[in-house]
């Protein structure tokens, strides 16, 4: 009865780990892409095509979709036709575009990062959406005013390191507000500063969908809205039903993020609270209230750090802001749990150090592997020890099982009592699977969600790590290896029981066919070395002492 129990534990407890990405996309499966989003504008301009930097001259007639009607009336910016500039910064590692019109930034686009595009080639990674209605750093309610902004471009390089940008907007009021970007060659950070000179009620977005280039929802780190408060990481899912989510507590940084990208915010003074709002399907924007120190010194002057680009941990880490706390380690079926998360981010490091000397992350997975096996092994001796010692109890077990299978009780007693003389525990089989799962589980996440392994190779067909096997080789050749890890073992269960377990491997290799190519070659290393470990002490007498 005690090994049905056990056998059923770990079954259910497979099933679940393997089988959540087939029920999450059963009963959660994705919303349409919704068409672009429109504006209306009255547009003067020549017959030929305008470079980037080049003036456009627009005449705004339109508030766009989802500015609070109270912010935009408190504004009353008037109609007039301005003159629409923009100004290209180019960096080793990403384009970024500003506009004159509401001093936003107009477009980001990664250098180092591509996706898959309709045509079948590949693109750089962009993070503003181009038919977004409102842009990151608008003051909400003046998403059309004009700022001054020089049109000449900004090249940063190795010889030329940094650079800034000021734009400048007086409002009807006469409040003068001042955007300054120092942009940096060597990172995806900007140092950022707004002043508005004590206007009242300002609110700082930043903007729609800035960061998120994909909005497909597989296992863990879905993607949407994210702040740090309290110490405490908070992911929003504004909907149609819930337009807004806000917190009282001022953000250390808030953002919008998908698997691999984000784009944030973190502020380096005081500020008001954070807000998300649904605009649409798959269109969320993040505001921030200001504080307002009308008749300080720094009236209306708020200090941020803005990052947009990859999740890579080391970058997120020199922020200095708890940024890398987007990554979810600890992602496990629909929460977060802390010990999967001590154990993956460990994993993590390792996995990096060893990469730096070998420069294959297939080959790091494999010594990794090895590592976390040696590292097991006194606990793996023991267990296989003990299955040993079970099987060779075998006949006794079910001789006590025959003689009293109507007196349950005794039955247990007299096998307690058998395993005792024979110095044997029926649980020490276990422990060492037991202890292994969370480590499974934390190498699943590392695998999954950290933008080192994308698109990173391994030899032959395995192009990416992070992806299925396009042909299915080493789905079956994991299945294959826990075949012959289960015939090696010493068989402490019924035939019938041995049986069944016999399929197990054939169940675990069509869960199988859609995890990461690196997890699978991480449970092959797993069952080779477990094959290997069991042949030892199979045949060496020695060993099992």
């Amino acid at each position: 009865m005690l090994e049905k129990r056990l056998i059923l534990f770990f079954v259910l407890s497979f099933v679940i780990i393997l089988g959540y990405p087939y029920v999450f996309e059963r009963w959660m499966p994705q919303p349409p892409v919704p068409p672009p989003a429109t504006t209306v504008t009255t547009t003067t301009k020549s017959t030929a095509a305008s470079p980037p930097g080049s003036p456009v001259t627009t005449a705004s007639t339109d508030a766009p979709t989802g500015s609070p009607s109270d912010a935009a009336a408190a504004d009353s910016e008037p109609a007039a036709v301005e003159t629409v500039v923009e100004k290209v910064v180019e960096t080793d590692l990403y384009r970024a575009v500003l506009s004159s019109q509401g001093g936003v930034i107009r477009s980001w686009t990664l250098k180092k990062y591509t996706q898959n595009d309709e045509a079948g080639g590949q693109r750089p990674i962009s993070l503003i959406p181009k038919e977004a209605a409102i842009f990151p750093l608008a003051i909400v309610g003046a998403e059309t005013a004009h700022f001054s902004l020089d049109t000449t471009p900004l090249h940063l390089s190795a010889t030329r390191p940094g650079g800034s940008i000021e734009m400048v907007h007086t409002d009807a009021a006469g409040h003068r507000i001042t955007k300054s970007l120092k942009f940096r060659n060597d990172g995806y950070d900007v140092d950022v500063r707004v002043q508005t000179g004590g206007r009242p009620s300002t609110t700082l977005s930043l903007g729609i969908n800035f960061g998120i280039s994909d909005w497909a929802h597989g296992y863990g780190n879905p993607p949407g809205a994210i702040s740090l408060v309290d110490q405490t990481v908070i992911r929003d899912q504004p909907s149609a039903e819930k337009k807004e989510v806000a917190h009282g507590s001022a953000p250390q940084w808030f953002a919008l993020q998908d698997k691999y990208f984000i784009g944030a915010l973190a502020p380096t003074g005081a500020t008001g609270a954070v807000t998300a709002r649904y605009i649409g399907e798959q269109q969320i924007a993040v505001d921030l209230a200001l504080l307002d120190n009308v008749g300080a010194t720094n009236a209306g002057d708020a200090a941020f750090l803005l990052y947009a680009g990859p999740k890579e941990y080391d970058r997120l880490t020199a922020m200095h802001v708890q940024l890398e706390e987007s990554i979810d380690f600890g992602w496990f079926i629909a929460w977060s749990l802390l010990p999967v998360q001590m154990v993956a981010k460990p994993l993590f490091y390792i996995l990096n150090f060893i990469y730096r000397f070998c420069e294959n992350y297939g080959i790091a997975i494999i010594l990794l592997t090895l590592l976390v096996k040696v590292a097991f092994f006194p606990l793996t001796k023991k267990s296989m020890v003990s299955m040993k010692a079970m099987a060779a109890l075998q006949p006794k077990m079910e001789a006590i099982r025959t003689r009293l299978a109507k007196d349950k009780t005794k039955m247990n007693v007299e096998l307690m009592n058998l395993y005792k003389d024979h110095g044997v525990n029926p649980m020490g089989g276990c422990l060492p699977v037991v202890l292994q799962i969370p480590v499974f589980i934390a190498l699943f996440n590392v695998l999954y969600v950290t933008i080192e392994l994308r698109h990173a190779p391994f030899l032959l067909w395995v192009v990416d790590l992070s992806a299925m096997d396009p042909y299915y080789v080493l789905p079956v050749i994991m299945g294959v290896t826990m075949l012959v890890q289960q015939l090696i073992q010493p068989n402490t269960m019924d035939p019938t029981q041995a049986k069944m377990m016999l399929f197990l491997p054939i169940i675990y290799t069509f869960f199988s066919v859609s995890f990461p190519s690196g997890l699978i070659l991480y449970w092959i290393v797993n069952n080779l070395l477990t094959i290997g470990q069991q042949y030892l002490i199979n045949r060496a007498p020695g060993m099992v002492s």
